[in-house]
């Protein structure tokens, strides 16, 4: 199953580069509070949620391609002196739309990502693991600067783990520089 979602991604890439595109060099940082569902908020109390994101190629005025780290982590609600965290690696793709609001200009976008997640704890006889998953996810963004955005973004995640699937959502404050 890795070896396909590698090799979509790899095509997915290349496939891309067909088109006339420019370099659209984003970064962000997000900021949010992770909210476990299903199964895993039986086991895990939200927690902190922590994402780098680069968005950097451009396809056209509404699609790019992008690339995100993120983190999270939790306690465990039957000890909550030891803890669950994730983190992920994720490329995605991202579909924006310039819209008025009452006279000031916003970004709304979505987006969709497939890629690897790592998931640990310190509970004994749990192990790390690294499993595939995606991530499904919008939000809104409204300048600051020239150069600067600042906005809200909205994420789910689902990670096929062995034997049962890990999820959450995870809003954030999201702030961008593009350079």
């Amino acid at each position: 199953m890795k070896r396909i979602a590698i090799a979509l991604m790899v095509i997915t890439a290349c496939g891309t580069s067909v088109f006339a595109a420019d370099w659209k060099n984003e970064g962000s940082i997000d900021l949010g509070y992770t909210m476990p569902m299903g199964n895993t908020a039986d086991v895990v109390k939200g927690g902190l949620g922590l994402g780098l994101e680069y968005d950097g190629y451009k396809i056209n005025d509404m699609f790019s391609i992008g690339g995100a780290f993120f983190y999270t982590s939790g306690d465990v609600k039957a000890d909550t002196s030891k803890s669950v965290t994730t983190w992920g690696i994720t490329p995605f793709a991202k579909y924006t739309k310039e819209v008025d609001l009452g006279g000031k200009k916003a970004v709304a976008y979505g987006l969709f990502g497939l890629g690897f997640y790592n998931s640990s704890s310190d509970v004994s006889g749990v192990d790390s693991a690294t499993d595939l998953g995606f991530n499904l996810g919008g939000g809104l963004m409204f300048p600051l600067a020239d150069k600067m955005q600042l906005g809200a973004d909205l994420r789910y995640h689902y990670v096929a783990t062995s034997g049962d699937s890990t999820n959450y959502f995870v809003p954030s404050v999201k702030f961008t520089y593009t350079f």
